[in-house]
């Protein structure tokens, strides 16, 4: 049993960067609570506003975070191939597939990604940055609908997917 694993972590943010991005969405809320209390004429709106506002900068500071801080990994065990996102102790396995049914595996700058959104092709991102000189696009079928997704794999990742490529 082939076992190949491989991390790619989000780059370091600084404290004060955090404090900024959480900052943001609450003082959005602020000023959003004092717009509806200077609107509503009823303290139920002026409420239910502000409720409103409050789930939508915490659901803000969530989605900031996590965007920052998970990370991915790739693992290869035998021929399936498995991309994840953690967060945490939580893993959240966002894509499976078996190696024989990748067909096509080619770098970033080797494709044509507007032909994909053509052809309404799910794309999946596993990559941080902007750096794409590294990532490597693979593309599938399954039911008739196409995906594809973008990998930034290591020399042991890379050589797995491109032997067993071979092999087939």
């Amino acid at each position: 049993m082939a076992l190949i694993r491989q991390t790619i972590k989000q780059k370091k943010l600084s404290f004060w960067k955090v404090v900024f991005m959480i900052c943001g969405p609450l003082f959005a809320m602020d000023m959003a609570m004092k717009g509806l209390k200077a609107l509503s004429t009823s303290p139920v709106v002026g409420t239910i506003g502000g409720l409103f506002t409050l789930a939508g900068a915490v659901a803000a500071c969530l989605m900031i975070i996590y965007n920052h801080v998970a990370y991915f990994n790739y693992k290869i065990i035998d021929d399936e191939f498995i991309m994840e996102k953690v967060f945490g102790k939580a893993n959240h396995l966002f894509l499976t597939l078996k190696l024989n049914e990748l067909q096509e595996f080619r770098a970033f700058d080797e494709m044509d990604l507007q032909e994909a959104k053509n052809n309404k092709a799910k794309i999946y991102r596993f990559v941080t940055g902007k750096n794409t000189k590294n990532w490597y696009i693979g593309k599938f079928t399954r039911s008739d609908e196409k995906y594809m997704f973008i990998i930034e794999p290591n020399k042991e990742i890379l050589n797995g997917i491109l032997s067993f490529q071979k092999m087939c």
